[in-house]
C-alpha cells in the first residue's frame, strides 16, 4: 500500500517549504559550504528557499545517495538533502517524490552532473596491454565510441551517469567522472503550486507496502541520529 496525502497534507508541505526558505534565508547562504544536490535541483538559490527539508527523496532513494546536510555544512543547508554522486543510478525516485518542485520533475535526459574523462596512460587499450570496450559497452547514452580501437568520450553526450567507471576493469579506473559541470534547474517563470509540471516516466519500483516503509524508516531516523551505523 502506497502513502496517500490528503489535501491538507500537500498544504502543509508547501507551507513548510516556504517557512523553511524565510527562516534560512536569515542565516544567509554567505559562508555555507557547497554541497551537491540531487538531479534537477534548483539553483542554489531557489533551492535552499523551496525545499521543505522533509526527507522524502532521502527516503525514496533506493541506493541511499542521498542524506541530510548537517550542521558541520552550515546552518542554512542543515536538513536539506546531499547527493553522493557515486552512488546516484538515475532511478528519478527522488525528482518524482518532491512536494515542492525544489528538485524540478525534468526526464532523465535531462540530467547532467558530470562528465567522463580517461586516463590514457592505465587505460588497457590505449596504453596497448589488451583490447577492451567494457566502457562502451556499459554506456547507454552513446558518450563513448571507439576510434581505432581506444575509447573516446563524446562530452555532449556524457551525462555522468558512472556506469562506464563503474564497469572499467583497472585498478584504479582508468575511466573517472568529474562533477564540475554539475547542471542545476532554474526557476520556471511561472511557478503553480496546485498541480506541478511532471515530464517523468512511469515509476521503476514500485512503492512499498506500509509495514516495509515505516521499518525502513524508523531504521533510517536511527542511522541519521547516529543511533546505529
Amino acid at each position: 500500500m502506497s502513502k496517500k496525502w490528503s489535501r491538507r497534507d500537500a498544504l502543509y508541505i508547501l507551507g513548510a517549504g516556504v517557512a523553511s526558505g524565510v527562516v534560512f534565508s536569515g542565516f544567509g547562504i554567505t559562508g555555507a559550504r557547497a554541497v551537491p544536490r540531487p538531479p534537477g535541483s534548483l539553483v542554489e538559490e531557489e533551492f535552499l528557499k523551496f525545499c521543505a527539508r522533509c526527507h522524502q527523496c532521502i527516503e525514496a532513494c533506493p541506493v541511499n545517495a542521498l542524506h541530510p546536510a548537517g550542521f558541520s555544512d552550515g546552518m542554512v543547508n542543515w536538513g536539506t538533502p546531499v547527493l553522493d554522486f557515486k552512488k546516484c543510478i538515475f532511478c528519478m525516485e527522488c525528482i518524482r517524490i518532491c512536494p515542492t518542485n525544489a528538485i524540478q520533475k525534468i526526464p532523465e535526459e535531462e540530467i547532467d552532473i558530470g562528465n567522463a574523462r580517461i586516463n590514457r596512460e592505465t587505460c588497457l587499450p590505449w596504453s596497448g596491454q589488451r583490447r577492451c570496450n567494457n566502457c562502451l559497452r556499459a554506456c547507454r547514452y552513446n558518450a563513448i565510441e571507439m576510434v581505432d580501437g581506444n575509447p573516446v568520450v563524446i562530452e555532449e553526450n556524457c551525462n555522468g551517469c558512472a556506469r562506464c567507471e563503474a564497469r572499467c576493469p583497472t585498478d584504479p579506473k582508468s575511466i573517472v567522472i568529474f562533477y564540475e559541470k554539475y547542471t542545476r534547474s532554474e526557476q520556471p517563470g511561472k511557478r503553480v503550486t496546485v498541480k506541478l509540471e511532471n515530464r517523468t516516466e512511469p515509476l521503476r519500483f514500485p512503492p512499498p507496502d506500509f509495514k516495509t516503509w515505516f521499518v525502513e524508516r524508523i531504521r533510517q531516523l536511527a542511522r541519521y541520529h547516529g543511533l546505529i551505523d
